[in-house]
């Protein structure tokens, strides 16, 4: 909030009414983007379960609703989550798991590579400021 509200100051220091006015709309945007995705995701939850497509159809549709989403957020210069982003590719693969009925369970996979994931994330950072430090 502190950083939205420095945003909002012009070259003087002093409020700025379009910035705020551009502030307001971006946020309007972004609200009214979530109720759609939401809306949208409940008549397809509805729909695939009245017309029983299955699981697996059902979790990959659903996926690509929120890459969707997330990809119309890019375009109307909103800001794009990419925690959603995961989430979405997880509920993707996780439905193709389920299509294929795979015999390996998808959960201790999952987990194994969210834990490399989060150890290359954190070295790759340590790094990098450490770099910076030298």
């Amino acid at each position: 909030m502190k950083h939205a509200l420095h945003d909002w100051l012009g070259p003087d220091g002093k409020p700025d009414p379009h910035k705020m006015l551009e502030f307001i709309e971006h946020q309007d945007r972004s609200q009214l983007l979530d109720v759609i995705g939401w809306a949208v995701f409940f008549v397809w939850a509805g729909t695939a379960w009245l017309l029983e497509i299955g699981l697996g159809w059902g979790i990959i549709g659903t996926g690509i609703l929120l890459l969707a989403l997330q990809g119309l957020r890019a375009m109307v210069h909103t800001k794009v989550d990419v925690f959603w982003i995961i989430v979405a590719m997880a509920f993707v693969v996780g439905g193709f798991w389920e299509l294929w009925e795979i015999a390996i369970p998808l959960a201790p996979v999952a987990l194994i590579a969210i834990g490399i994931g989060l150890l290359v994330w954190y070295c790759t950072k340590t790094l990098n400021r450490r770099k910076r430090m030298f």
